[in-house]
């Protein structure tokens, strides 16, 4: 770590990526802090450069960083280190990227899919910022939907301000599966299906979402969304997304079909809510046989099942326990209510309920 060096920082990003994927969290956020401090160190954003294909390298490094550190900083409930950028221009597109002559000098006009990641990153920021005021503070209810409204204009906005050829159409999938991209673009819609799911959670609460029901639908309509893309991606070669973080996307999307499970009253939406259900657990079981830190996902889902249980008309309520299951990936959740109560709802029900019993019994009536 003595080589203060652009190889430095990209090692430091490689080994906080293996101790993310370990569930080796606090190795992952030191490694994480040293290659920010590294990046500020070396100026990377502005780093004088003999040609074009080093500036870039150095943008993307920058850019990497930035939504690294927010994404390991909300998951695990840590203090960002890069706050300010507005004066650092966003990479270029990947495809010319990836045909730049190393030793070019023009500069490219035009950004794609990690310039379009960083501006919905600086959303969810916002995003966790709002929900964790929401804790802090007892917010007026129209206070509330004014915050809700401004960010989901603005994650409307952004989509719609896409180019076309970054739009979500099946086109622009087998374009950029063909090109070796598939999985980075698919990971920028499934983001921003997820951000908007995740703004609008709180409104599932009973009470809540008779406040402003159009929110609650907006979440629904978000999780089919991300579901829908996650399982067409699995049908088209060089797009698969099994990378760690679509697991904890994949159990938070899988928890609002379990709301429509708990409280629907229409069956073609119950049977569809099975389906989708029973499919993204085939899923996660997948992905589990690739990253241990899956275990950390599904012990998550099996913490929310617990509370469920107990109080399903309080399980989706914005509070700390929320906060964490929804933002903070990196920790394990603990369970919502006493242990007293839970093994006291277990024993009344089904003994020694294991996740995967469970959603055998869910999905036998469909």
């Amino acid at each position: 770590m003595s080589d203060i060096s652009v190889t430095t920082v990209q090692a430091a990003v490689l080994l906080g990526t293996i101790c993310f994927a370990d569930s080796n969290t606090e190795a992952e956020a030191l490694y994480y802090a040293v290659a920010n401090r590294l990046a500020q160190i070396l100026d990377l954003a502005h780093r004088p450069t003999t040609n074009e294909t080093e500036r870039q390298v150095n943008l993307r490094i920058w850019w990497t960083l930035y939504m690294i550190d927010i994404w390991c900083s909300t998951g695990l409930h840590l203090h960002r280190q890069m706050q300010s950028t507005h004066m650092v221009q966003l990479p270029a597109d990947e495809v010319v990227f990836l045909g730049l002559e190393p030793r070019a000098s023009s500069r490219p006009t035009t950004s794609g899919i990690w310039a379009q990641m960083a501006d919905l990153a600086h959303i969810w920021a916002d995003i966790y910022e709002l929900n964790q005021s929401v804790i802090r503070e007892t917010k007026d209810p129209h206070e509330l939907e004014e915050a809700v409204e401004t960010l989901l204009k603005r994650l409307e906005m952004w989509s719609a301000v896409l180019p076309l050829s970054l739009r979500k159409t099946r086109s622009n999938l087998d374009y950029y599966a063909s090109v070796g991209l598939g999985s980075a673009f698919a990971a920028l819609h499934l983001g921003y299906h997820y951000y908007t799911e995740v703004l609008c959670y709180q409104f599932l609460a009973d009470g809540a979402s008779s406040a402003n029901p159009d929110y609650a639908e907006r979440c629904k309509e978000h999780a089919k969304h991300f579901c829908d893309l996650l399982y067409l991606c699995l049908e088209i070669p060089n797009s698969e997304c099994l990378y760690v973080m679509v697991g904890h996307m994949l159990v938070v999307s899988s928890t609002v079909y379990i709301h429509t499970l708990m409280f629907s009253d229409l069956e073609d939406e119950i049977a569809i809510a099975r389906r989708r259900l029973k499919k993204n657990f085939q899923i996660l079981m997948r992905l589990q046989s690739f990253w241990v830190k899956l275990d950390v996902s599904l012990s998550r889902l099996q913490a929310f099942h617990n509370a469920c249980k107990i109080s399903a008309e309080h399980s989706f309520g914005m509070d700390k326990w929320m906060l964490c299951f929804l933002h903070e990936h990196g920790v394990a959740v603990p369970e919502r209510y006493p242990p007293t109560q839970i093994m006291a709802v277990t024993d009344s029900a089904s003994p020694e309920l294991t996740l995967q019993d469970w959603y055998s019994q869910t999905f036998s009536g469909g």
